[in-house]
């Protein structure tokens, strides 16, 4: 992907996030069928970063969590939008919330955007490219074991799915979009998710991927790719972290419920 296409996505992931901070102050609130919250913001945003994305690339498939939109993930382009990962923190006024996008190419994500307007942050993640977080490049640690005083990130879902077996101190901000941001500054040893959507993960493994993370089943294998992983299912656990560290809490964590 070239300056350019960077640039715009960059761009685009920012006038949303304006787009949803104007709206802040006077949502509209409904509920989606899985129990969660949806606002007016997150239907607006969607509809601007789907606008952008089909004007400069209007051969490529869009999925996004609140619009059903294009469900054709057979292109070898697949762009896959979370308007507000953190609806319910955007909701309650915590500035933890990010607008989120993402692609694949022939299943593997090869760019990310993580906007997260409160705080101030940007993360980009582009093939062969590097992660930055706000222009300055940013980089994995290496990790060879697990002590208590690290911060392990469970979503959400992972929180009841998951039990990790190891000394650890778990957190969870309510965006996985930010787990993986924040897995680039060294602030959490790996990320679980659980029970996860597409739009939930690919814009963050995008970006942890150039930072020197990998994505692993529970079982301890690398998943290179997302192919064959439907666009609006969802899917087994998965963490993500550095190898070494990757391999040693996928050793460690047990399932508790099946996905939903």
């Amino acid at each position: 992907m070239n300056h350019e296409d960077r640039q715009f996505l960059i761009n685009l992931a920012h006038q949303a996030g304006e787009l949803a901070r104007r709206h802040s102050d006077k949502l509209q609130i409904g509920g989606k069928a899985d129990g969660s919250l949806v606002t007016d913001a997150d239907i607006e945003v969607e509809k601007l970063i789907r606008a952008g994305l089909r004007e400069r690339w209007p051969d490529e498939a869009i999925v996004g969590e609140e619009m059903v939109g294009s469900t054709d993930t057979d292109t070898n382009n697949v762009w896959y939008i979370d308007p507000i990962d953190g609806t319910h923190n955007f909701i309650g006024g915590l500035p933890l919330w990010a607008v989120c996008i993402g692609r694949c190419t022939q299943g593997v994500p090869t760019a990310g955007v993580i906007y997260a307007p409160v705080l101030g942050l940007t993360w980009t993640g582009f093939a062969g490219q590097g992660a930055y977080l706000n222009g300055a490049p940013a980089s994995i640690p290496a990790c060879e074991e697990i002590v208590r005083s690290d911060m392990i990130a469970f979503t959400t879902e992972a929180t009841s799915d998951l039990q990790l077996e190891l000394p650890h101190s778990q957190r969870n901000l309510g965006s996985g979009a930010l787990h993986c941001g924040y897995l680039t500054t060294g602030a959490f040893k790996a990320c679980l998710f659980s029970n996860w959507l597409m739009w939930d993960v690919v814009p963050g493994l995008a970006i942890a991927a150039e930072a020197g993370a990998t994505a692993y089943n529970l079982a301890g294998q690398p998943l290179p790719t997302l192919t064959g992983f439907t666009a609006r299912d969802r899917h087994e656990p998965i963490i993500v972290a550095a190898p070494r560290c990757g391999e040693l809490v996928a050793a460690h964590t047990t399932q508790l419920r099946q996905p939903t």
